[in-house]
């Protein structure tokens, strides 16, 4: 009969471990810190370049270990192999093989999904390893602190060997607990073929975006890939600034620094050569029928004008010439204060996009270079280069019109064509965007794509209540229960701004709070109550797109909020009820007029049921 597992011993044998490589990580910290100093000041005849590419390696280095410090590991695999040789392998975010301990994105870290027993993994000359995984402990480790510990072997199946009581509330962002969680299926997509599109779909909640940052991040930094996505190339779009500082902050977590993240308003303004004096303007749908109806005429012109006949050099002159045929007398005098605001939406931007192409064959940049001349002085100069990216990954690709997209794919690079799209094609919440990949030229083939069914991020409660208002989402069993939602109606809004203030105070600033509206008119009395509160967030729902609280207010949905309204804006105005429901992680509270599950058990929304089926 085999031995219980000694949790005691197996711990203490951890913590020592975990010890003794923070030890040898501050020797190396220390080395690599006296070599930056050594290499400050250009010794004589020291090529410039070659010390620029030393200091930048190991300040890259650097911060590698400062990563490891906090976090050394977090899986160890024993192995034995076919003639009979033992090895301990440590994986973590990133080497110190000194230590035995290698990246997650080395082809050994394969075995970190496999099962005790039996087992193989590719190795890089195409040619496979083959032998016994006889041990795996799997861990968090964080501050060089074990808050947590499994181990299984041949003689014990997977046993917890400690666990700390963790707040759910992490600071900050865990990659070893992302990592060592991950499903053997994500890590396929993480190394999957790195040329051409890929696309991540799936709900809200469902870990799309954890995805993409590692399959990002495996892109810069597997030696398979490296040297064809470096990361001055990748391009990341976003929605807003809110989520531009969000990838920002995690992009160099994983290693990663010197890509470019920004929206697609600021891209293009950029490609157009328009400076200070315009600006993108993303207007709100759903919510305002006649800047609906506005923007479907600008949609209609922009696909029905042929825009090779706009010679003009003025972008708003070009702009009116095109949607001439398509504007009321009111939408011309919108689009004027357009002009005098300086402000392009996202329609504008696609034809102006379109013309400037057809004019130049394509977007370009301009790039120095240095030439040197017989006496061997060197003169820097400067050119114009085609615009090209090794990736371009698209966040939130729903909300863009296949126009933005073909503009996007003409700066793919020729060598790899890799975009990657992460999005949810049940959360349109604008006029015109994408309904069909093939209308922005795109196809996905087998290993090209996944879409994600469970949802990680929301209770079960939750979860239930959104399929009871007839929109189709998984309630995976392994979720919490989690807290009755609260729907009722209140008979003012002095009553709402109550019913939240009485949440806001049973949480006393230990949870964040988003109070979520459809227009800022609606929101005034609440950011009025609670602006001054940091952990209380006041957004409209489409500016709530793509972020999460543990507790969410949905505000003053109306009570014939989907009364009348046309196919389109009843899809986005249902999308919106989606995207706001599904931003609450712990607990839930709809106050307005009527309780939401009343408006959407209304005759008029009789085709709501059924509506969120999987949309690839």
């Amino acid at each position: 009969m085999a031995e219980p597992l000694n949790k005691e011993e197996t711990l203490g044998q951890a913590r020592a471990r975990v010890a003794s490589v923070r030890e040898t990580i501050t020797e190396e910290i220390r080395s690599v810190g006296m070599s930056i100093e050594r290499r400050r000041s250009m010794g004589p005849g020291e090529d410039g370049n070659v010390r620029a590419k030393l200091l930048s390696h190991f300040h890259e280095r650097l911060d590698h270990l400062h990563h490891l410090f906090a976090s050394p590991f977090f899986v160890r695999c024993d192995v034995r192999s076919k003639d009979g040789e033992t090895k301990t392998l440590y994986f973590a975010k990133f080497p110190k093989t000194d230590e035995s301990i290698f990246s997650w994105m080395a082809p050994a870290s394969r075995l970190r999904f496999s099962d005790v027993g039996p087992t193989s993994y590719a190795l890089p000359d195409g040619t496979a390893w083959h032998g016994d995984l006889t041990r795996k402990d799997q861990f968090m480790i964080v501050d060089g602190k074990i808050v947590f510990l499994s181990s299984e072997a041949g003689t014990h199946g997977r046993t917890l060997v400690y666990q700390e009581q963790l707040s759910k509330r992490k600071a900050g962002f865990m990659l070893p607990e992302i990592v060592e969680r991950m499903e053997k299926a994500q890590d396929d997509v993480i190394r999957a073929p790195e040329t051409g599109s890929f696309l991540i779909a799936g709900p809200a909640g469902s870990g799309k975006t954890t995805l993409a940052f590692h399959r990002i991040a495996y892109l810069l930094q597997s030696p398979d890939t490296a040297a064809r996505f470096q990361s001055h190339t990748v391009i990341v779009l976003v929605q807003d600034e809110g989520t531009r500082d969000y990838f920002c902050r995690l992009l160099p977590d994983l290693g990663i620094h010197d890509v470019t993240v920004t929206t697609f308003g600021q891209w293009a303004l950029e490609r157009l050569g328009l400076g200070e004096d315009h600006r993108f303007v993303r207007r709100p749908n759903g919510v305002d029928e006649e800047v609906d109806a506005y923007e479907s005429r600008k949609c209609d012109a922009m696909r029905t004008v042929k825009t090779e006949s706009a010679k003009r050099d003025d972008a708003f002159a070009r702009l009116k010439e095109i949607y001439a045929t398509t504007f009321s007398t009111e939408d011309e005098k919108r689009f004027a204060q357009q002009k005098k605001d300086g402000r392009l939406d996202r329609f504008d931007l696609s034809v102006l996009l379109r013309t400037e192409r057809q004019r130049s064959g394509a977007f370009t940049r301009e790039e120095e270079y240095f030439v040197q001349k017989k006496n061997f002085e060197v003169t820097r100069k400067r050119r114009t280069v085609p615009l090209t990216y090794s990736l371009i990954v698209v966040d939130e690709a729903q909300n863009y019109l296949p126009e933005q997209i073909v503009a996007l794919r003409s700066c793919a690079s020729p060598d790899t064509r890799a975009i990657l799209y992460v999005g949810d094609l049940g959360q349109q919440v604008l006029v015109g965007t994408l309904r069909d990949w093939g209308d922005a030229g795109e196809t996905f083939g087998a290993g090209q794509k996944v879409q994600l069914e469970k949802v990680y991020r929301n209770t079960r409660a939750i979860l239930r209540y959104v399929g009871e208002l007839g929109f189709s989402v998984s309630v995976p069993d392994e979720l919490r229960e989690g807290a009755a939602v609260v729907d009722e109606p209140c008979a003012t809004i002095e009553e709402m701004v109550d019913r939240v203030r009485t949440v806001v105070t049973e949480k006393a600033g230990e949870a964040q709070i988003g109070v979520l509206g459809l227009t800022d008119a609606d929101l005034e009395p609440f950011a009025a109550a609670f602006g001054g509160q940091p952990n209380v967030h006041v957004l409209t729902v489409h500016e709530a797109q793509g972020v999460e609280f543990e507790v969410v207010c949905v505000v003053r949905i109306p009570k014939d909020f989907l009364d009348g309204a046309s196919e389109e804006r009843g899809r986005i105005k249902r999308d919106l009820a989606y995207v706001a429901l599904t931003r609450a992680m712990d607990e839930l509270y709809v106050f307005g007029e009527t309780r939401l599950a009343d408006v959407f058990a209304s005759e008029a929304t009789g085709s709501v049921k059924g509506h969120r089926e999987t949309r690839t």
